[in-house]
């Protein structure tokens, strides 16, 4: 606005002009300095719902001229202001003496010129819709007093000249616009039209086929020796299925155009050594040997060992499984290992259990309290062995020395270096080849050759379970006999000496058999073979040794021997 307002023509030529505020509370009176000339402004103080809204043709201000000014106005109800402010600018009109809205509005002072900011009166609704064109959203004005607020069908018509094929939810958009009709509230942002959103594909995955799969034999292992899940197949087990990935389903947006889906990503995975995918079916990937699965998200493989690379403990527990097992470890007191192939043993074996369907070979030594077992269908290779007993379908290696041990061997007992055997029981079908055998104490030592020891196990069977049938037959002809002695057997006492006499038939019947398996067992014991014990260092007093069921004891030391069965069937040192 010019300063200069002498050089200002204007039709009143005003100096002041006398304004009605709408509303005292909404200005405030503020005395500005202005190139020396005082001018009073009203400026309006409220949010904009607050605003003071004219209609057209409302009166805004009067004016007067200086000397017809009421000398009573109140000094607040007055603004000096230059009055160059009426322009077409200002939606402000002169009527008589009087100016007027000439638009709806709100009246304020902007920048020390009033005017009016046009409004509509009437309510409105606008319609948009989202970036991805899936859905069609409603924002609902109300009006200004008694004025209208557009009709549902007012609304539905915008939204139709977008090209919306959408369904529109017309319950909803009139149930919110009576609502806003009523309560002269806003509502933004409503939906009232929808797309259907594609589905995209799902990707390729791979499914772990091996969970689970190894069914156990039920150990009786307490909680703290639980099985370890190690994952073993068969040759021909599925191990993995890799699930293609799916196309995903077509969507439609509301002007009713086709959105395609995102296709799943294939699955895409490595085969290592061992593994192929079926001809059977071409998804399915299956073993091409007996071992363990490494199973990862990128590549599947079949090795042979499994390798544990610290000791057998609470952390690994037991480990029953296809295939080969190498510990690097130790394996400690009461815990099980049982494989269908080879178990090799970096450190020491306690009181535990060692099965193989193969061989077994111990780097250390396998020593405790007599309650260690190793079972191997092969050869067993181990440095030493201390209190424990020893199984196998194939020959023993012992590198150090046996001591008290139970050595069940089918084929033969051999020996590293200056190994001995001291003390307890050693069996080989074939030959015991050793450096030492017992010790200057005269510790008894029993080593045998000739047969198959599974023989010799068979017989002590048989004995215990001849003694456990003979009591049970001694029972039965105790009351037998007590009935017997009754004077008086009525009808129920005798049919139940019948039925012992049944029994005492039975378990008689039963021992002979056994006795006669023993005898025939012990008659293929004593075939003489041509097996032998070679000792290349000591044999001590106290040691008594067996070809074929014939025994000789040593009684005094002898030094290089091989012992070999006679043409008088007799052992004799050579």
């Amino acid at each position: 606005m010019s300063t200069q307002t002498d050089q200002i023509e204007t039709d009143q030529n005003l100096v002041e002009l006398h304004v009605q505020p709408l509303n005292d509370e909404l200005t405030e009176k503020v005395l500005t300095a202005f190139n020396g000339l005082k001018v009073y402004l009203t400026r309006i103080n409220a949010n904009h719902e607050d605003l003071p809204i004219v209609e057209k043709s409302t009166p805004l201000f009067s004016f007067v001229v200086e000397d017809e000014k009421d000398e009573k106005t109140s000094k607040n109800k007055i603004i000096e202001i230059s009055p160059d402010f009426h322009d077409n600018r200002s939606n402000i009109e002169q009527s008589g003496k009087n100016y007027i809205a000439s638009i709806d509005g709100i009246f304020v002072i902007e920048n020390d010129r009033p005017k009016i900011i046009p409004v509509d009166l009437h309510g409105s609704g606008d319609v948009k819709v989202s970036e991805n064109s899936m859905n069609v959203y409603v924002d609902i004005y109300p009006s200004i007093g008694e004025n209208p607020i557009p009709s549902l069908d007012d609304i539905v018509e915008k939204i139709l000249k977008l090209n919306v094929t959408a369904e529109i939810d017309k319950e909803l958009l009139a149930q919110k616009l009576s609502e806003v009709e009523n309560d002269k509230i806003r509502i933004l942002n409503l939906c009232v039209a929808k797309g259907q959103l594609p589905v995209n594909g799902i990707n390729g995955r791979l499914e772990n086929c091996t969970n689970n799969k190894e069914k156990l034999e039920n150990f009786d292992f307490d909680e703290f020796h639980k099985v370890n899940p190690v994952i073993s197949v068969k040759t021909d087990d599925t191990i993995a299925i890799v699930h293609p990935p799916t196309k995903g389903e077509k969507g439609i947006n509301v002007f009713g155009k086709t959105v395609e889906p995102i296709p799943g990503k294939e699955y895409v995975i490595k085969l290592g050594p061992y593994t192929k995918y079926s001809e059977v079916n071409e998804n399915n990937i299956i073993a091409t040997v007996d071992g363990f699965v490494n199973l990862n998200d990128s590549s599947i493989s079949i090795t042979d060992t499994f390798t544990v690379k610290g000791d057998i403990d609470f952390k690994s527990g037991n480990i029953v499984s296809k295939g080969s097992l190498k510990v690097v470890g130790n394996v400690n007191n009461d815990f099980t290992l049982k494989l269908t192939k080879d178990i090799e043993i970096g450190g020491y074996v306690g009181d535990a259990v060692i099965e193989s369907g193969k061989n077994i070979t111990i780097r250390g030594g396998f020593l405790g309290k007599g309650k260690g077992v190793i079972k191997a269908e092969g050869d067993v290779e181990l440095k030493f062995v201390e209190n424990q007993k020893v199984f196998t379908r194939g020959s023993l290696t012992i590198g150090k020395e046996a001591l008290n041990a139970q050595l069940f061997v089918k084929n033969s007992i051999l020996t590293k270096g200056s190994a001995v055997i001291v003390g307890g029981h050693a069996i080989a079908g074939d030959t015991i080849q050793i450096y030492n055998l017992g010790n200057a104490s005269e510790s008894e030592t029993v080593v045998e050759v000739g047969f198959d020891y599974i023989k010799r196990n068979s017989i002590v069977d048989n004995k215990e379970k001849l003694n456990s049938l003979r009591k049970t037959l001694e029972e039965v002809d105790k009351n037998i006999l007590e009935l017997a002695q009754m004077k008086r057997m009525n009808t129920q006492c005798a049919e139940k000496v019948k039925l012992l006499a049944a029994e005492h038939k039975r378990l008689a019947a039963e021992i002979e058999n056994i006795k006669a398996e023993n005898l025939k067992i012990t008659n293929e014991i004593y075939i003489p073979t041509d097996s032998k014990i070679s000792v290349n260092g000591n044999i001590y007093p106290g040691v008594k040794i067996g070809i074929n069921g014939r025994f000789m004891i040593v009684k005094h030391l002898l030094r290089a021997k091989t012992f070999v069965l006679s043409a008088d069937n007799e052992v004799i040192a050579v």
